[in-house]
């Protein structure tokens, strides 16, 4: 089997990794040619372009930034679509509205493609190691022909019900995990001017109920460390939350705390946190209370 991987960002070229490690017959394509050069060291082969790896595929994933994104490389005149075969599989694992991925679908089915969304769960460095959680939406027909693949990538699929699934179930994560990134952020810098030690607090607060999966495993290996290295960028934070709220809004469901952490997430931006990882909203969060930043 023949499997093309398009978008090799930082969560993208993990996964193909794992692929070309593994012996996968693998085929990539990014606008950027480093991660390209680098995937060839490993044993893949480079396409030269999106029709061209889809005309040479029997599975193409898309690891892409958003729904523009999805929907030139996939649905253009010399996209994804055009150069699949019908029987094929087009994979997306990208975060994208629920609109896109039902679009993308439709077009999939017209072409006698077999279309899943799989979007990624975890982090960043759980990709490296191979640990990634996939939110399957596939048929139940192809989903038995998916998973062995997906878990050349990550340790975990989770079918979460047929195509569009998956994207839907990815939106609600990330909107509480994007909405913890402002209560840890507010937890933290009032514990520190109360004048609480952090490491005293961080044990209490992971500890008891109050804890949760980002500040428990992200924030000391991240902006409670200093080091602020995007393992998930805030401008993708934001991105993510405006994609949540607005399927809240698209089927009228009142989404306040999301629209606030969402307003939030774009004051950070507009005070120079693009290229941070999201949990720098610790570190903005400070400097707007006039606080030092906190760290362990």
């Amino acid at each position: 089997m023949k499997i093309g991987f398009i978008g090799l960002g930082r969560m993208g070229f993990a996964l193909a990794s794992h692929l070309a490690r593994k012996g996968v017959e693998l085929i990539v394509h990014d606008i950027q040619t480093t991660p390209v050069d680098r995937l060839v060291e490993l044993g893949a082969t480079r396409a030269s372009g999106v029709q061209e790896l889809a005309s040479r595929s029997d599975v193409v994933f898309t690891m892409l930034p958003g729904p523009k994104q999805a929907r030139e490389v996939i649905l253009g005149a010399s996209g994804v679509l055009a150069g699949l075969k019908p029987g094929s599989f087009l994979i997306e694992l990208s975060t994208i509205d629920t609109d896109t991925v039902d679009e993308l679908a439709r077009a999939a089915q017209a072409k006698g493609v077999r279309f899943a969304d799989a979007p990624v769960g975890r982090l960043s460095a759980h990709a490296d190691r191979g640990e990634s959680l996939f939110m399957l939406g596939a048929s139940e027909a192809d989903r038995a022909e998916i998973e062995p693949i997906l878990m050349k990538m990550g340790s975990t699929v989770l079918h979460c019900g047929e195509p569009g699934s998956g994207t839907r179930m990815k939106l609600i994560n990330n909107f509480m995990v994007l909405c913890y990134c402002q209560l840890n952020s507010e937890a933290l810098v009032l514990a520190s001017a109360l004048g609480l030690d952090t490491r005293k607090t961080f044990d209490v607060l992971t500890g008891t109920t109050a804890s949760n999966g980002q500040l428990k495993e992200k924030w000391p290996v991240k902006v409670l460390k200093g080091d602020l290295t995007p393992g998930f960028d805030i401008a993708l934070g934001f991105k993510d939350l405006t994609l949540a709220c607005q399927a809240g809004q698209s089927i009228g469901v009142s989404l306040p705390m999301g629209n606030l952490a969402r307003s939030l997430f774009q004051l950070a931006r507009h005070a120079g946190k693009d290229g941070q990882d999201t949990s720098c909203m610790t570190d903005f969060w400070a400097e707007a209370n006039g606080r030092d930043h906190v760290r362990l």
